[in-house]
């Protein structure tokens, strides 16, 4: 996947202060277009997937499971990623990546054609392969190449270049879903991907550093052992913060999945469930202003009334469950909230600890959010078969006011960072 995973995995990372492209070395740039064209492959369809997966389902919850195919393959590949990444060039884990990309496309393109439901899980399990190794050979080989003084505008660029051509993508795919079956434009990253790795095979060499990691601190099965370690470690802050980073992939899930579906149950055109998607795209291109509003204010207290808002809006959604109207204003005013949610646990992370072991740290919050992401469609697609939208709706607002609760008791705490 690209954009739709994207935010969970990359919100917000760098602050998006966009350079000139001249300014920026011409390797960043191969790289940048590279990724920009697979992005575009994806954005004709990638909206659109939720009704294609729904389509193979008699269940929410079936649906569900098969999203979850995905994540379940992607929290297996990304330590084995990380750990090629600092032995190898980035630019191979890149190019690798897009070698696999095509396969989605075919296997897109095969399950609509048949009406093989196999095909579709072997095609979530090729992009989660694809995404884990192109998306961290891409951060290592910018981590590398970038000048240490424009590394966040560096990131900044290839962000907002990808993510505005897939907007753009999503909505030619908007005036093309009438005619165009979707697992035809889902088709339509595996020429994309291939011209990406054209693109992407211009790019210069990165060598691997050596000599910067203890022993056996690279191994997979050490990654895992050093997470589990760094979750007992935490206090009561950083364990109330791991729970927003699960409860956010339920939001995500809600936003991304199983909106779009339901409308689309409820009658919504295609063109509509496509909106719903941009429309919930468009919050993160402002994360350098949430994130200036965030620097000036207690971090626990916007939290709290993230949540409240979010409770709001849930509450919203079950009173209007049939009105596409109030899905779309949820739908951004929700990834409104999740940017600000993102913002504000990049800096917490930062400060409740060392610097010694913030790469642990942050690795630990993303292992929780794919946890939440894996989970998420289960449980609400199994609620979702059993109570009903506006249901499940009001028991995630219930759940979101009670840890607004939580947060508004630990912002008149101070929080005690971890030793070292």
């Amino acid at each position: 996947m690209s954009h739709l995973t994207y935010h969970r995995h990359r919100r917000l990372r760098h602050p998006i202060a966009v350079p000139a492209s001249s300014a920026l070395p011409r390797a960043l740039q191969v790289i940048a277009w590279s990724r920009t064209v697979r992005w575009i492959g994806w954005g004709f369809g990638e909206s659109l997937i939720p009704i294609f997966i729904f389509s193979f389902s008699r269940t929410y919850a079936e649906a569900g499971l098969i999203r979850s195919v995905f994540e379940i393959v992607l929290l297996i590949c990304l330590p084995i990623a990380g750990v090629l990444a600092d032995r190898i060039p980035a630019r191979t884990l890149v190019l690798a990546g897009l070698v696999v990309y095509p396969l989605v496309g075919v296997g897109y393109l095969l399950a609509g054609v048949t009406g093989f439901a196999l095909f579709l899980v072997l095609a979530r399990i090729a992009n989660a392969v694809g995404w884990s190794l192109e998306s961290t050979g891409v951060d290592t080989y910018y981590r590398r190449m970038a000048p240490h003084r424009s590394m966040s505008s560096s990131f900044g660029f290839i962000d907002t270049l990808a993510g505005s051509g897939w907007v753009v993508a999503a909505l030619i795919g908007m005036l093309l879903v009438p005619f165009v079956p979707i697992h035809y434009l889902l088709f339509l990253v595996a020429p994309t991907s291939i011209l990406a790795y054209i693109i992407a095979a211009w790019a210069p060499h990165d060598p691997p550093r050596s000599g910067t990691q203890p022993p056996g601190t690279n191994s997979v099965m050490q990654s895992y052992r050093l997470m589990l370690t760094e979750w007992r470690m935490w206090g009561g802050n950083l364990r109330l913060l791991g729970a927003l980073s699960f409860f956010v992939g339920i939001i995500e899930a809600l936003i991304w999945f199983f909106i779009p579906i339901d409308a689309y149950v409820e009658g919504a055109k295609l063109s509509l469930v496509i909106l719903l998607t941009v429309v919930a795209s468009i919050p993160p291109m402002f994360g350098y202003a949430v994130g200036k509003i965030a620097d000036r204010r207690n971090p626990y207290t916007l939290i709290a009334a993230g949540l409240v808002g979010t409770a709001a809006l849930l509450i919203l959604i079950a009173i209007f469950p049939h009105h596409i109207f109030f899905k779309l204003v949820a739908s951004f005013s929700l990834g409104v909230l999740l940017e600000l949610f993102a913002v504000i646990e990049k800096g917490l992370v930062t400060t409740l600890g060392p610097s010694a072991t913030y790469g642990r740290r942050g690795g630990a919050f993303a292992s929780i959010g794919d946890l939440g992401d894996i989970a998420a469609p289960l449980i609400l697609g199994v609620t979702l078969d059993t109570i009903g939208f506006p249901g499940i709706a009001s028991i995630v607002a219930v759940i979101a006011l009670i840890m607004s609760g939580g947060f508004a008791l630990m912002k008149s705490r101070k929080p005690v960072p971890l030793p070292v």
